[in-house]
């Protein structure tokens, strides 16, 4: 059975091209980046050469640009270095745990935590932002698209009524599917993680401004000045170097491509008359939380699973909890529609071969949990 992977939210398989460039590096480029012999220096133009790649994707200087282990390290330090006892810090209630979490700490060390609840389509409208700023606000920290559900918030809107508050966005949902331009949109501070697109996990990028002052959460050598300490992982950063490079490249091309699959998708389970609820709207291309309210969004996913096509319930880091996923019911979503979710996340090399055997089992499934009731 031909494996189907409808999961690319969760992570993405490596471009052909980006997993060569790795092996190549991993032979061949092996000198230590801190190292001022030839094969050391090599190494430091392979992650300097990155920089400049990452910089240009995004619209930035290559000196705002700081390689970390992932999004989540990179979420990590920001939140945790740019805030002092007594300050405030607003962030919505449907984060990624890489900022929550982090949140729950901070809350209990004295700094004060604002958290802006979506409007029912899944989105952070700037007015609820706007009425959380107070004198000691210091940090604004909210999502460039969500992780679940794919709507995308208007982080330029929210960047014009900030005034001299910080704004961080983590935009590892983002980054390939939507134009990002940090110049443009206001933003201070920015996450990515490699994997997300199309290229190698362990790997992630912190943009920050100039201005902004930040330390890493571990101490060792000075490399990354000081964010992220320890011998770089040359391979990984080069490779993503040259992901992003093809991402933005193949931006338009992909959209498009994601449209007409989603809208195939849409389309395919009208047609079959398959009930269906899509949460969210203004969502990136590619990215569906679809409720079948016959049948429990775990269930369907194993089902699914034996059938050879890889969803998600809910996001990644949470499939295995039989709860609602927390983020739909942020939303006023009712808890039992919220149990039947899925999450389809489709990628460049997906097809509508693919969709329609993915229609097909969904059909079959469905029809046998019926007669089960």
């Amino acid at each position: 059975m031909n494996k189907i992977y409808f999961d690319h939210a969760a992570t993405t398989p490596i471009s052909n091209d980006v997993l060569n460039h790795m092996f190549q590096i991993l032979e061949k480029n092996y000198g230590n980046p801190s190292s001022i012999h030839q094969l050391g220096q090599s190494s430091r133009a392979l992650v300097e050469n990155s920089r400049r790649q990452i910089a240009k994707a995004i619209n930035c200087s290559s000196k705002e640009i700081f390689f970390t282990s992932g999004g989540t390290e990179s979420n990590n330090i920001t939140i945790k270095n740019l805030l002092q006892p007594g300050d405030h810090l607003i962030t919505s209630s449907i984060e990624h745990p890489a900022i929550l979490k982090p949140a729950e700490d901070l809350a209990q060390n004295g700094i004060e935590v604002s958290y802006v609840k979506p409007n029912k389509y899944g989105i952070i409208e700037p007015q609820k932002i706007e009425k959380e700023i107070k004198k000691n606000t210091k940090l604004i920290s909210i999502m460039m698209v969500n992780n679940e559900m794919g709507t995308i918030n208007p982080l330029e809107e929210i960047s014009l009524i900030k005034n001299s508050v910080l704004l961080h966005t983590d935009a590892v949902q983002a980054f390939g599917k939507i134009p990002l331009d940090v110049s443009k949109m206001g933003i201070d501070l920015l996450s990515l993680s490699g994997h997300k697109f199309y290229g190698p996990k362990g790997v992630g990028i912190l943009y920050k401004k100039n201005n902004i002052s930040l330390k890493g959460l571990i101490t060792g050598g000075g490399q990354e000045q000081e964010i992220c300490a320890g011998t770089e992982n040359v391979a990984g950063i080069s490779s993503i170097g040259l992901a992003a490079e093809n991402i933005v490249k193949d931006l338009k091309k992909n959209r498009s491509y994601l449209t007409e699959l989603t809208n195939y998708l849409i389309k395919s389970l009208k047609n079959h008359d398959i009930n269906f609820v899509i949460n969210g709207k203004n969502r990136v291309p590619g990215l569906l939380n679809i409720s079948f309210p016959e049948m429990l969004g775990q269930n369907l996913m194993m089902n699914l699973d034996l059938h050879g096509i890889a969803v998600s319930y809910g996001a990644a880091c949470s499939s295995g909890t039989p709860k609602p996923p927390r983020v739909l019911l942020e939303t006023g979503i009712e808890s039992n529609l919220a149990k039947s979710s899925i999450r389809i996340s489709l990628g460049k090399d997906n097809t509508k071969k693919e969709i329609d055997y993915f229609i097909n089992s969904i059909v079959s499934i469905l029809s046998k949990e019926l007669k089960n009731v």
